[in-house]
């Protein structure tokens, strides 16, 4: 009998909790992300030196694509791989043995090729898959060589110049 009265007490004290707050208004505030708050304004300083750089990589990275140095797996250009001297990511998949960070977020975020897009799936635990093979990033080892590539072709575009 106890435990029935406490029980009734609670829901009495809720239901007029409930009511007050429906009858007079109140509601809890509604949180809203703004769009403007994650893009600040950028100077015209900023977007003129992105545009250049942006169309700098563009280049580099076709000359990369012609010169069999660099073929992508995705849409769009791989800042990573133009930055290393041009990666292999189709030859990658197809070996199972890594990508590197930027295909790797491409592919999960679904912008991958027609052509690579036919054979990718996720296994049951989620996981990303080029046909069949969980599809990784490349190793730390591959990484730290990709990475001392691109110091070594930093030196070498400024002894060229």
């Amino acid at each position: 009998m106890r435990r029935l009265s406490a029980v009734a007490g609670g829901l009495i004290v809720f239901l007029a909790g409930y009511a007050s707050c429906s009858f007079l208004g109140q509601q809890p505030e509604q949180v809203r992300a703004s769009q403007e708050d994650q893009n600040p304004q950028l100077s015209k300083d900023i977007l003129e030196s992105y545009r250049k750089s942006n169309k700098a990589i563009r280049e580099l990275n076709n000359l990369f694509v012609a010169g069999g140095q660099s073929t992508a797996a995705f849409s769009g250009i791989n800042y990573f791989a133009a930055s290393v001297g041009g990666v292999d990511a189709e030859k990658d998949l197809e070996e199972g043995r890594g990508v590197d960070p930027e295909t790797f977020a491409a592919l999960y975020a679904g912008l991958a090729t027609p052509k690579i897009a036919e054979n990718m799936d996720f296994d049951e635990l989620g996981r990303l898959r080029y046909k069949k093979v969980i599809i990784r990033m490349y190793s730390q080892d591959r990484l730290k060589q990709l990475f001392l590539q691109r110091d070594q072709l930093e030196v070498r575009s400024e002894s060229a110049e």
